[in-house]
């Protein structure tokens, strides 16, 4: 379990109404449990992948291997569709 470190400096900055909107649907989407640990998350991240170059490259390798394999599933389920048609036009 890891511990949590007393959190004492306070960051802030304006968003207009719809980018308030967009960050609360982006806070949804990642399960964050609110706006200010979804941003703290997001600019700490951004923050290490200019420290670290390497970390972001391996960012996008992983997202570019989930594209993939969403692919991949799309293309295997859609082959074995064709199969079966084919299948059901030769025995017709």
């Amino acid at each position: 379990m890891s511990v949590l470190k007393a959190r004492s400096r306070l960051v802030s900055f304006r968003l207009t109404q719809e980018e308030l909107e967009n960050l609360r649907v982006a806070c949804l989407m990642q399960g964050a449990r609110n706006t200010s640990d979804f941003a703290r998350n997001a600019v700490l991240q951004l923050a290490e992948s200019r420290v670290h170059p390497s970390a972001q490259v391996l960012d996008r390798f992983s997202s570019v291997e989930v594209r993939l394999s969403d692919i991949e599933s799309t293309l295997n389920s859609q082959g074995e569709m064709l199969r079966a048609l084919l299948k059901r036009l030769v025995s017709a």
